[in-house]
């Protein structure tokens, strides 16, 4: 079961797209060769019983794909919106910084400058479940280096609004890691997209099945092709850390932030 579950997660969109697309020419092809057969015994009956059944399961079919690509949509949608508030959570806590003495200023940009080249490098360089974990981390390591320099200086300093102005900052900073974390772990369960593959493959086969003139082709490919396109988007907007479908243009925002330390 495990080996079936963890299939869909570890194959690439395009390759299931292209699976299934072959799976329902082929489905096609079982249920036109199925009707050949009974064609020949029953050539009144054909399509007359189960044309009500296949119009139930394509109107099934068309609602599991819409609601499909609606949660893979709103998941995008959440992920690119965690990606710009970790920003300027980032960025908030880099300009409170500056309201402190230089002696612990600078060490607290030095180590911001290190938590945003350590963000980047989560992004850019986490191209397998092992690199992501050390890159997160070495991520939370710095975080909380960040913190053990603030809540120190905080013990001594007698000016209450640094720390009132910059721990809330910092609490946001690092809490919306583990949101961020939560939003990209979040994907379609595979049940969804099983049963998707399974509803494909038996409207294929009742869509055969029903005919009663010859097949044509052309009509049956390009079905196939769209139902396996729209498919292949919604399982690459489900994966945004390695699909067509990016983060490029939210991660430019954490990009974008190394300008914050130009001056340094």
């Amino acid at each position: 079961m495990w080996l079936a579950i963890s299939f869909i997660q570890s194959t690439s969109a395009i390759l299931l797209a292209l699976m299934t697309f072959i799976l329902i020419l082929g489905s096609y092809a079982v249920g036109h060769y199925r009707r050949g057969i009974l064609l020949k015994k029953y050539p009144d009956k054909i399509g007359k019983d189960t044309g009500t059944m296949t119009g139930a399961l394509l109107a099934l079919l068309g609602l599991m794909l819409a609601f499909s690509f609606s949660m893979s949509n709103s998941r995008y949608d959440a992920r690119r919106q965690v990606i710009i508030e970790g920003a300027n959570a980032i960025g908030t806590v880099i300009l409170r910084t500056e309201m402190y003495p230089d002696s612990v200023g600078k060490l607290l940009r030095s180590s911001m400058k290190e938590y945003v080249e350590a963000r980047i490098i989560v992004f850019e360089r986490s191209h397998n479940e092992e690199e992501l974990h050390v890159n997160q981390a070495r991520l939370d390591s710095i975080s909380k280096s960040v913190w053990m320099i603030v809540s120190s200086y905080a013990k001594i300093d007698p000016t209450t609004v640094r720390t009132s102005e910059l721990i809330p900052a910092l609490n946001e900073m690092i809490d919306i890691v583990t949101t961020r974390r939560a939003a990209f772990e979040a994907t379609i369960p595979d049940s969804i997209l099983y049963f998707l593959l399974l509803l494909c493959l038996t409207s294929a086969f009742l869509l055969a099945h029903d005919r009663k003139t010859n097949a044509d082709w052309v009509v049956v490919v390009g079905f196939a092709l769209m139902l396996s396109a729209t498919i292949f988007t919604i399982i690459d907007l489900d994966r945004p850390q390695n699909g067509l479908i990016n983060m490029d243009g939210p991660r430019q925002k954490i990009v974008a932030l190394r300008g914050m330390f130009d001056a340094d």
